[in-house]
């Protein structure tokens, strides 16, 4: 199955909010039109970890790994994305050899490790870069 071909299509409008960082979940969504950024809760401050366009999927790790969502996902503008709901995205990943689940499983593990990373780098960026601007270079 190709992901663009998902039976059900959802449209979302301006900062309209698809996926919220600690719910749980049981769809992955690939974007079908428009853009989306991907943000992450640190410390009270929101981040945006990437932006996603067309024929880019989110939400995948909640289908392998059966745990809350890692980030959100706001729409920017116009979007339209399919839902893979996970029956469906079982049903396929049984065509694949059994070694094949345990690689995805530890690949999003890995993956929802770095993600928080990212989000902590950037809140120390953010910081970083705030203390440097509050500097004033003057000539004598």
């Amino acid at each position: 199955m190709n992901f663009k071909d998902t039976p059900i299509h959802q449209r979302y409008s301006d900062k309209d909010v698809i996926v919220s960082e600690g719910i749980k979940s049981n769809n992955a969504y690939v974007v079908l039109s428009g853009k989306v950024h991907v943000t992450k809760k640190v410390d009270k401050k929101t981040i945006v970890i990437g932006t996603l366009g067309e024929g880019e999927v989110f939400g995948e790790m909640g289908l392998i790994s059966d745990s809350v969502r890692s980030a959100n996902v706001v729409a920017m503008g116009d979007v339209v994305v399919g839902i893979l709901d996970k029956e469906l995205f079982e049903k396929n990943l049984q065509t694949l050899p059994e070694d094949f689940s345990a690689v995805l499983k530890a690949l999003v593990t890995r993956l929802r490790l770095t993600t928080d990373m990212l989000a902590r780098i950037g809140i120390e960026l953010n910081n970083t870069q705030r203390q440097l601007h509050s500097f004033t270079l003057h000539n004598d």
